[in-house]
């Protein structure tokens, strides 16, 4: 997510930035079984929209920028999806 993303972050997208973070981290690393679907669908799941919203309103609660924010609660759900998968 460089400085010239093409949708800026807001409070309100926050969480889709941090979807598309995790999905992007994850599938880069070609783990079989951890298709760019098949991460997209686990994501996008009421559960992991939930985990990111927390994770964001944590972040910015203490202090933390938009950017630095979406980067915890990116960072949250792939932690917590390579638990779940046993990766």
């Amino acid at each position: 997510m460089a400085d010239t993303d093409p949708v800026p972050i807001t409070d309100e997208n926050a969480v889709a930035h941090a979807i598309a973070a995790a999905i992007h981290d994850i599938t880069k690393q070609d783990l079989p079984g951890h298709g760019h679907e098949i991460v997209h669908e686990r994501l996008t799941r009421p559960g992991s929209v939930v985990r990111a919203s927390v994770a964001y309103s944590k972040a910015r609660s203490t202090g933390k920028t938009e950017r630095g924010a979406v980067r915890d609660a990116a960072m949250e759900l792939v932690r917590q999806y390579r638990f779940q998968h046993n990766l």
